[in-house]
């Protein structure tokens, strides 16, 4: 008998104090809100870098549209209507970290800009507090000059 009296004063000596419920729901209350708060600063972060990484793409389309007028001797087209980009009448899919503005581009076989109109394109990016990033094409050279505002 001496030997589970024992055990049961080893058990009562080291037995391991629970949480109780009030405990138990802070606990999983301060858990939720921490993934919560690192979750929507974690969205944004993509949502941003969506958007970036879509203008790096849109300035490769932009030279590499140039480079093909030239190398193939016709003319490319690059156009916005209503938020929708088509490069030489194929839609191109844009994220929703992008906004367009209406423009309509044609580059000659020369590699020139033939179109007067909308020589200018804005791109807004409204996840980065609506930053605007424009292009100004200049006539007959087909360079352009980019500006962030």
């Amino acid at each position: 008998m001496s030997t589970i009296r024992r055990t049961q004063q080893n058990h009562v000596k080291f037995q391991a104090r629970a949480f109780t419920l009030l405990e138990s729901l802070l606990t999983l209350s301060v858990t939720c809100f921490l993934i919560l708060v690192v979750s929507v600063a974690f969205q944004k972060t993509v949502h941003v870098a969506r958007g970036e990484l879509f203008v790096l793409e849109f300035e490769t389309i932009l030279k590499d549209q140039q480079a093909q007028a030239i190398t193939t001797a016709r003319s490319r087209r690059l156009a916005s209507v209503n938020g929708i980009v088509k490069l030489n009448g194929t839609k191109l899919q844009v994220p929703n970290e992008t906004k367009f503005s209406v423009f309509d581009i044609t580059f000659n076989a020369n590699g020139n800009i033939q179109s007067l109109k909308e020589a200018k394109i804005v791109i807004t990016l409204p996840y980065e507090s609506g930053a605007k990033i424009s292009y100004q094409l200049q006539i007959g050279s087909g360079q352009y000059k980019k500006t962030r505002h």
